[in-house]
């Protein structure tokens, strides 16, 4: 009974299949799934989206592509001209190959699939009628082990065994199948866009140079079995070994030769028309498969450097336009720094990024990105997380060149700032240079505690330095609602004011004394 309960649960709708949320958008609807999955189909019928169809199809990857190789394999390669055809160690694989094969139509039989109106169907009636419509015919003459049993029985003529090859080729015919499978088993272990695609075009590279090999002895191999006899004059291989397929090592060798010299089809020594054929084929397979894996690579080249190439988009456009404008070297130095600071040579619109997202999303990713700034303020230290969070919130990143003016003592002040990374020089209102502020600390909050609102010190930046503005409106929103936060900027802001007169009035005695001393010194001279 528990392995029976274990199985049903297998069958079901699972929120851990990779591609389930791509149908049901919620864990509700996939609760609501499972009770239709009950209701329509029974206990016994396999959800496409459940965790058995997913172990199930990624097993049959493995096996389809297994049946592809073996079966080409055992057609064009294995024959045995000196002895006649005999059991093959190759007919015993296909053997089990054919018996999972035709237990893989048994689970068709039960699962269900997704109908072109994006609806799932698990009523077992349909699934049966879908099914024999579809690939059922297909999938039951591949497995059939009809050459095992010529052979086996020793009741063969040549021509039968050549139907009784010829059968498990079908399978084939489940490439894109294979392929469609890929994805919801890659993504188990990879959300990688990149690596999908990667691995399924080698492995169609793979079956590729595997059936141009086949593709080479097809004829003689078709020959063979319809006449009894092996054709002599068909190409150098069957000339070097007196016809003898067997040692099929020699083909594949050939034909790796062949995929990467089939761009110039002059290189092929032909011999009969047929040759002529099948190597043109080959020829004109190479060259679309060539130009698909182009396309394929420079698909990849563009989605992966995508954010690269848009910044070096940028640029030039930046530079035509510092051309257009005329504008100075050092002016124009100073703008290729900014740009290179602020996007790291790659591009990305943040406001378009943010403005899509929840507020919850985008207020976690404020704090991630303003952790290392939140670890070094004093100021924020033992306050709730809601108080640091609202500030977060209401950040502004802002980016200043070395050199640059942030603020002017005596302007009115309508913001403060935090430095994220950099240095700036903090002067007096008389000019003085009071001190240099480095990352995690904040300026700018005495002109909002102030009545006034008047700046009392000029701030430059030394170099490129990374600040977060907290505009005056959200101060008084978020700061002024906090008491204890309050209160340590009123102290720290009385400190700098402090600190900043002292400074000044240092300023003035050393100024006054300068000049009381070159008025001496003028009045001795003269």
């Amino acid at each position: 009974m528990e392995g029976k309960s274990f199985l049903n649960k297998l069958f079901m709708v699972s929120a851990n299949h990779p591609k389930a949320f791509e149908q049901f958008r919620s864990h509700a609807e996939i609760i609501v799934e499972r009770h239709r999955q009950n209701i329509e189909g029974g206990k016994n019928v396999i959800h496409p989206y459940s965790m058995f169809s997913l172990y199930w199809n990624s097993f049959m990857i493995v096996l389809n592509f297994a049946h592809m190789v073996c079966s080409t394999i055992r057609l064009c390669f294995i024959l045995e001209t000196s002895k006649g055809p005999i059991l093959h160690t190759m007919d015993s694989i296909l053997l089990g190959l054919h018996a999972l094969c035709l237990l893989d139509v048994t689970v068709r039989f039960n699962m269900g699939y997704k109908s072109d109106e994006r609806n799932i169907v698990v009523n077992r009636r349909r699934i049966i009628c879908h099914y024999l419509r579809g690939w059922f015919f297909i999938d039951f003459l591949s497995c059939l082990p009809m050459a095992y049993i010529l052979l086996h029985t020793k009741l063969h003529t040549y021509r039968y065994l050549l139907f009784g090859h010829l059968l498990p080729i079908l399978r084939v015919a489940r490439l894109p199948t294979v392929v469609l499978n890929l994805k919801p088993f890659l993504m188990t272990f990879s959300s990688s866009y990149i690596w999908h695609r990667t691995i399924r075009h080698v492995l169609l590279f793979v079956i590729s140079i595997h059936w141009i090999n086949c593709i080479m002895y097809i004829l003689p191999a078709i020959g063979y079995y319809w006449t009894g006899k092996m054709p002599k004059q068909y190409t150098l291989f069957l000339n070097s070994t007196n016809g003898d397929l067997s040692d099929f090592s020699c083909g594949i060798l050939h034909g790796n030769i062949y995929i990467v010299s089939c761009v110039d089809p002059s290189m092929l020594k032909v011999s009969t028309a047929e040759e002529f054929v099948v190597y043109s084929l080959i020829v004109f397979y190479g060259a679309m498969f060539m130009v698909y894996t182009l396309v394929f690579l420079l698909k990849i080249y563009m989605t992966y450097y995508n954010s690269s190439t848009r910044f070096h988009g940028l640029m030039s456009q930046m530079e035509a336009f510092m051309q257009h404008k005329q504008l100075p070297a050092q002016l124009k130095k100073r703008l290729r720094e900014f740009y290179t600071y602020r996007y790291q040579e790659k591009y990305y619109k943040e406001d378009d990024t943010l403005n899509c997202l929840s507020d919850q999303l985008r207020h976690e990713i404020i704090l991630h990105t303003c952790f290392k700034l939140v670890n070094r303020l004093p100021i924020l230290e033992g306050l709730p997380a809601s108080v640091v969070g609202a500030v977060l919130g209401c950040l502004k990143p802002e980016v200043y060149l070395p050199n640059d003016l942030v603020m002017r003592a005596g302007d009115t002040g309508d913001c403060m700032y935090f430095i994220a990374n950099g240095t700036v020089a903090v002067y007096s209102l008389k000019g003085a240079e009071i001190c240099h502020l480095e990352d995690g600390d904040h300026f700018g909050e005495v002109a909002l505690l102030m009545t006034d609102s008047k700046r009392v010190a000029t701030v430059v930046s030394v170099e490129i330095t990374q600040l977060y503005r907290l505009d005056a409106s959200d101060f008084r929103q978020i700061v002024k609602k906090n008491g204890v936060l309050y209160d340590r900027l009123q102290q720290l802001a009385s400190r700098r004011m402090h600190e900043t007169v002292l400074v000044d009035d240092e300023f003035r005695r050393q100024r006054q004394k300068r000049a009381e001393m070159d008025s001496s010194a003028e009045t001795l001279l003269s």
